[in-house]
């Protein structure tokens, strides 16, 4: 959605930069919403400053963040073909508590029917999404090491033991999977929210009914010493699609977690109604609450990404950008400490989309956004963003995905504004003003996206930054 810019006398911007630099460090007391018409006499605008472009590998990802604000989304499968940006795999791990403390499966009074490990599908999926033929054989493994939510896990972190046979595993086929998001999944003849079913087999079915009563049920921390979690991932070197699951949700079929179905028996043994009992993952439980963690793998051998990467230009012509981990762009403006001491009513960098192999196939990010990094290399909050529990700065800063036209040509592009950031370099006087720009972190591993940088052989598609500066 574009800002709409009203005007602003000369007056009060000056009296407002006073106040700012009688305070030297704050940020701009002028809202960042509102822009002066450029009149090249107090108020001055440009789109020259020196913009160089690298493009670098970014794996820095907290991959088990959770919060109850959010969905807890986890992807599987694999990419095992992309041109330009290479291969790409994701699983993860997580874990299950029992239904109840101290809970009982009387063999006496019930029958039990078959245990389904329930995956909820989120109705995102990233590659290959319209390929009828397309599949992904997705397995369950048991966890032999235990893992835990209030431990930090990145996308990097060691992969976890594992028994080496699954214990369920399930061929899924993409396109009907998508569709299944638009129909639902139907279970026992009704529908219920799209999910993929795994059927667990006999001997950890089994298992787990046996130890109902004993101390391993006592409570979740009992049963979690027994049954530490679930892996789940693809076939290696299988398929083009990395779907995206939904970990936490309101009921049995909206959250991942295993469900048994069993029947209760009559005084004649006869076999009635079916029961479900749920082994949910739940990260706000009371007491004892259950972890997870993704891993995403990258492997850009032999690409155009890869050469990027090694580039040693000191600004490229082109960059790349995906949803962390995986390749970000490092931006740095060095003289933007030469403007004239003034103050800065905006600071629009425009990001345009290029050409590049199967683009079609792999969707470009949703949103892309921008830290600060310090010269120690540290990643900082963009003063914009501030105060974090601000919905409307977050807006104000923008990076989401717009269409434009380029060249007569409708492009995907991007608008990041961050006049506060730009203000605070030009009054420490700083070196340079570097900025990380990276996809979000809700479909880790996902999304990608080629860019022109500012030496770009097609002017229009160059990266730009516009500036409008009130002159004191």
């Amino acid at each position: 959605m574009a800002l709409r810019f009203t005007s602003l006398s000369v007056v009060s911007a000056i009296v407002a930069v006073s106040i700012l630099f009688s305070s030297c460090k704050e940020n701009t007391v002028i809202r960042t919403d509102v822009v002066p018409a450029v009149d090249n006499i107090s108020v001055f605008g440009t789109d020259t400053l020196t913009i160089l472009t690298k493009t670098v590998q970014d794996d820095t990802v907290v991959s088990n963040a959770f919060t109850t604000s959010f969905p807890v989304y986890v992807g599987v499968g694999n990419i095992s073909f992309d041109p330009y940006f290479g291969k790409t795999s994701s699983s993860f791990y997580f874990q299950v508590r029992p239904p109840q403390d101290n809970y009982t499966f009387d063999k006496t009074k019930y029958q039990i029917d078959s245990a389904v490990l329930i995956l909820p599908y989120s109705g995102f999926a990233f590659g290959d999404t319209t390929n009828s033929a397309g599949t992904q054989t997705i397995k369950a493994f048991r966890m032999k090491e235990k893992i835990y939510l209030d431990s930090i896990y990145y996308t990097y972190s060691p992969a976890k033991n594992v028994e080496s046979t699954p214990f369920a595993s399930a061929n899924v086929v993409i396109a009907d999977l998508i569709k299944s998001y638009r129909d639902s999944t139907i279970v026992a003849g009704k529908k219920r929210p799209s999910h993929v079913r795994l059927r667990v087999n006999d001997a950890l079915m089994n298992e787990l009914i046996d130890k109902t009563g004993a101390s391993e049920y006592t409570n979740t921390a009992n049963f979690l010493n027994f049954f530490n979690g679930i892996y789940i991932s693809a076939e290696a070197g299988s398929g083009n699609t990395i779907p995206y699951f939904r970990l936490t949700g309101d009921d049995i079929y909206r959250k991942a977690g295993i469900l048994m179905y069993y029947h209760s028996k009559n005084s004649s043994g006869l076999i009635t109604d079916t029961l479900i009992a749920s082994y949910p993952f739940d990260p706000t439980a009371s007491q004892t609450k259950t972890g997870f963690f993704s891993r995403v793998t990258r492997d850009y051998s032999g690409t155009p990404v890869k050469e990027l990467f090694s580039s040693t230009a000191n600004s490229d012509n082109t960059f790349a950008i995906q949803n962390l981990p995986g390749a970000a762009v490092e931006l740095r403006i060095p003289y933007a400490k030469n403007l004239p001491k003034c103050i800065v009513n905006k600071a629009e960098l425009v990001i345009t989309q290029i050409s590049s192999p199967l683009e079609t196939m792999f969707q470009v990010p949703t949103r892309i956004y921008p830290e600060v990094m310090d010269e120690f290399g540290n990643r900082l909050v963009i003063a914009d963003r501030l105060p974090l529990s601000s919905n409307a700065a977050l807006f104000f800063i923008d990076g989401n995905l717009r269409s434009a036209l380029v060249d007569g040509k409708i492009v995907n592009q991007y608008v990041l504004n961050f006049p506060r950031e730009l203000q605070n370099a030009i009054v420490e006087q700083r070196k340079e003003l570097k900025l990380r720009i990276n996809g979000t972190e809700t479909f880790l591993g996902a999304y990608r996206l080629t860019a022109a940088g500012s030496n770009y052989s097609q002017p229009a598609y160059r990266i730009k930054l516009n500036v409008v500066y009130t002159k004191l």
